[in-house]
């Protein structure tokens, strides 16, 4: 009887057991998962911050993407692959068609250039949300668009994308450049972009006298150039000089000019742009030289852009910087200076 009575109670533990176990299976926990988060694309402006053509039409910021290929002008770029902090990108665009607005975005931020533009090819990530829309005065067949850069890193890469539309609002295919970024900003920079296979220099003296350029690539406030292109017509097509003081420069007035060395093989006009950064603050400048105005130029040389005073630096008394020459002046134009 004993027995039996045991052998009960163990049937019925046994049972409970099973039963609580069959009612943790059959509702389990299911706890809310964490919603991945959207991710934030960056805007067109840390790579563009404005948009302009040369006769000084500005272009609008708008958001979304640029309206899609629909038949519109087809178009051809001619640009170069090399940019420096700050600066500013010149861009020849034409068609064999007319049209009046400028499409320019940023569809690549990854440093990876695209074989094609289309969806296939570009990461979520990679685009810049937002793009510049110009609006000419007139249908033309061709513009040079200059492009206002940020402060982007040295090193780095990215691509920047132009379409055009008629006057009948028919967009068409995109077209891309991806730049590289050579030279640094720092607390004063100042670069020179032009548009031709020719020799341009930029010309900048310090609070203190002393002048960088080709021929004195480093000064001793710590001014250097760090970008020279084109010396002596051996053409690089990098298109772009950059002199910078990557520290505290010396407070004081700066003097900026630019020479037009030699045109080269050009004989039409060269369209530059200059960039001074006075401690965070921007300025642009932009002029033309003809081929007949190129000099040879050495210190003291060049057109007069701008001056300014720099007062966010060090004193001048405190500046006792010795800076390594990047590279050294090219020996052709030295020479070919010296027999003018």
């Amino acid at each position: 009887m004993r027995v039996n009575r045991l052998l009960r109670l163990v049937g019925v533990l046994t049972t409970a057991i099973i039963a609580i176990r069959c009612s943790s299976s059959s509702s389990p926990s299911n706890p809310t998962p964490t919603p991945t988060p959207t991710p934030t694309l960056p805007a067109v402006t840390t790579v563009v911050t404005g948009v302009q053509a040369s006769d000084g039409t500005q272009a609008t910021q708008q958001t979304g993407t640029p309206p899609a290929a629909n038949g519109g002008p087809t178009i051809t770029a001619t640009t170069s692959g090399t940019v420096i902090p700050n600066g500013t990108d010149l861009t020849q665009i034409q068609s064999t068609s007319q049209f009046q607005t400028v499409y320019v975005s940023v569809p690549n931020t990854s440093g990876i250039a695209p074989a094609a533009f289309d969806s296939g090819r570009f990461g979520a990530l990679d685009a810049a949300t937002g793009y510049f829309q110009l609006r000419l005065p007139a249908p033309v067949t061709s513009v040079l668009v200059l492009t206002n850069l940020a402060n982007v890193s040295s090193g780095s890469r990215f691509t920047i994308a132009y379409a055009v539309a008629n006057a009948a609002g028919l967009v068409g295919p995109t077209v891309t450049s991806t730049k590289a970024v050579s030279g640094q900003s720092g607390g004063v920079q100042v670069g020179l972009t032009w548009d031709t296979a020719s020799d341009v220099d930029l010309h900048v003296v310090d609070p203190q006298g002393g002048e960088v350029y080709w021929a004195n690539a480093t000064v001793a406030s710590g001014g250097a150039l760090d970008v020279d292109s084109n010396a002596g017509c051996a053409i690089d097509n990098k298109n772009n000089e950059n002199v910078r003081w990557s520290g505290a420069a010396p407070n004081g007035t700066y003097t900026v000019r630019v020479d037009y060395w030699s045109a080269c093989n050009v004989t039409g006009n060269t369209t530059f742009a200059v960039v001074v950064n006075n401690g965070g603050s921007i300025s642009r400048f932009s002029g033309t030289f003809s081929a007949n105005q190129a000099d040879q130029g050495t210190a003291g040389a060049g057109r007069l852009i701008t001056t300014f005073n720099h007062t966010t630096g060090v004193s001048t008394v405190s500046v006792p910087n010795f800076v390594a020459p990047m590279f050294s002046a090219s020996p052709l134009k030295l020479q070919m200076s010296r027999t003018r």
